[in-house]
């Protein structure tokens, strides 16, 4: 799971003509870019009033967005050039609901371990696994009875 939270000035992403454009634009990029399952995708709108937001013990006038960015069902190669990589392709895919407004923007990126996230108190299959490609062709979690075919083995398509 990716999972965005999205942590913004009050006065930007108002409603769903500004919200819905990044979050779909999100969802593409991690399924396209890494290929995981759309519903894998989380991204949470947490506006902040303008006195609940300081930036150096100060308010600020300009809209400030802060996102935090969890990584879960893939994790990147610890090489700085992987990093630079993906965060540029962030940056892109951020630039025109964001820094093209004029709005200042942070983010970070943590990387879970698999082994501590749960779908509906299940594991999600392994990466690029065929189980996780029939949930993404789906767009839905399979639980492990319905993977069984009638001779109850497990469905490897």
């Amino acid at each position: 799971m990716p999972f965005w939270a999205i942590y913004h000035s009050e006065s930007i992403f108002k409603d769903d003509t500004t919200r819905k454009p990044l979050a779909q634009a999100i969802t593409k990029l991690h399924t396209e870019a890494i290929g995981l399952p759309a519903f894998y995708v989380v991204v949470v709108f947490i506006p902040l009033p303008r006195d609940g937001l300081y930036i150096g013990g100060e308010e600020r006038e300009r809209p400030f967005v802060r996102i935090v960015i969890d990584q879960i069902a893939a994790k990147l190669e610890n090489d700085p050039e992987v990093y630079k990589g993906w965060t540029a392709q962030i940056d892109k895919m951020l630039e025109p609901h964001i820094l093209a407004k004029g709005y200042d923007l942070e983010y970070h990126i943590d990387e879970t371990e698999k082994m501590l996230w749960k779908l509906n108190g299940i594991y999600a299959p392994p990466f690029q696994s065929a189980e996780e490609r029939k949930w993404r062709e789906h767009n839905r979690i399979f639980y492990p009875e319905e993977l069984q075919n009638s001779e109850g083995e497990k469905d490897t398509k």
